[in-house]
């Protein structure tokens, strides 16, 4: 078990997120989050950074629409598809068309449309505040990023994503596995709470 580990990973993030509106909440807000950051670095680091090889450059001239820019938004998504491609093979494949269609959106809305900076600030804004209210209010237990940022920013779009899958009945024994994993996490943190009181 470690940090490729879809059990470490998804029940180290899912013990933050046990309540269902919280995790509506996320299931809405944690894509605005994911496509205004791209878009918001792209317009702060639109510069291209590399070339693409000539075998890609041939693959996306058969997708429709644009290229994604070689910036750094699109190689921060390109690793994260390759992490999740760790974690799960199938999953890591199924989001990289929605990895792909968050990039071109955001980066195409970041450089075309007057004003995108602005929409995008306040979208990532009204995001972040939404996520903080589903922890306070409903979930009751401070988010994620409180003890792992990085962990968090990167599991948190896979996390929706596999919520979806499950939902739609994907790996129904690794859903029950991790589930019952989550429920031993929250059970650990509320009996540590209740021994700090």
């Amino acid at each position: 078990m470690g940090v490729f580990d879809i059990r470490t990973e998804f029940s180290k993030y899912g013990e933050y997120h046990a309540n269902k509106v919280n995790v509506a909440i996320h299931m809405v807000f944690v894509p605005t989050i994911l496509w205004t950051a791209l878009g918001i670095t792209t317009r702060l680091f639109p510069q291209e950074l590399f070339a693409y090889p000539p075998l890609v450059s041939h693959l996306l001239s058969y997708i429709p629409g644009p290229s994604p820019l070689a910036n750094s938004s699109t190689i921060a998504m390109l690793a994260y598809i390759l992490f999740y491609a760790i974690l799960d093979p199938i999953a890591g494949l199924l989001i990289t068309p929605v990895i792909y269609s968050f990039l071109v959106t955001s980066q195409q809305f970041a450089i075309e449309c007057a004003g995108s900076m602005k929409v995008m600030v306040v979208l990532f804004v009204v995001a972040w505040v939404a996520q903080f209210i589903g922890h306070g209010v409903f979930e009751r237990r401070a988010p994620a990023l409180v003890d792992n940022l990085v962990q968090a920013l990167v599991m948190a779009p896979f996390f929706v994503f596999l919520e979806v899958l499950f939902a739609c009945g994907y790996r129904p024994d690794l859903n029950r596995e991790l589930r019952n994993e989550i429920g031993s996490r929250i059970l650990a943190f509320r009996r540590k709470s209740k021994k700090s009181d």
